[in-house]
């Protein structure tokens, strides 16, 4: 075998080696990685809350930047559109499921975590709806900013959301007593 055969053979099990280790250890690697992120995108618990940023907006009417925000928030495999009021400031998102197939406080820590969001990320929205199958729940700004202490703006730094909102949804009395806060009763 001449150096030149000798060459290309040594390139191609290089190449072949490296194909190896790619689609057998690295790529299965970020696709494990991949799929334990998304379903910690399910918890208020373990949610990503910094990749929300980019869905900071002035106007609860930009219709596009609303939904992609609430495609990224705990519930979104079970959302079924959405309606805006612009009169009233207020967006409705509906669920395709019943409340009663989900666990109470999860429930709530899930509603509680999506509204604050959207309040803290949409500067005019005044008020959320959640249109499930069987109930309606309606969160207000006024309520949340009460129950917060602070402009509900400034919860957009992570370290600030984590203490005021993340650190309230862990014990189920805290989320019930922060769902009874916010939720408009009336």
């Amino acid at each position: 075998m001449n150096r030149k055969n000798g060459w290309i053979v040594s390139l191609f099990i290089i190449g072949l080696l490296s194909l190896v280790v790619v689609e057998g250890f690295i790529n299965p690697k970020i696709a494990a990685d991949q799929r334990q992120y998304e379903a910690g995108q399910n918890s208020p618990l373990t949610h990503d809350f910094t990749a929300l940023a980019q869905y900071e907006n002035a106007y609860m009417g930009n219709f596009s930047n609303l939904s992609h925000l609430n495609q990224s928030l705990p519930l979104h495999k079970q959302l079924d559109g959405y309606q805006l009021f612009p009169e009233t400031l207020t967006a409705q998102i509906n669920y395709s499921l019943n409340t009663d197939k989900m666990d109470a406080v999860q429930l709530d820590r899930i509603l509680v975590y999506n509204a604050l969001a959207n309040f803290v990320l949409i500067d005019n929205l005044e008020q959320i709806v959640y249109q499930f199958k069987d109930t309606q729940v309606v969160f207000e700004r006024k309520l949340a900013e009460q129950w917060a202490g602070t402009e509900l703006r400034t919860l957009q730094n992570s370290e600030r959301w984590d203490s005021i909102v993340r650190q309230k949804l862990v014990e189920p009395a805290e989320v019930r007593a922060v769902f009874s806060q916010i939720v408009d009763n009336s």
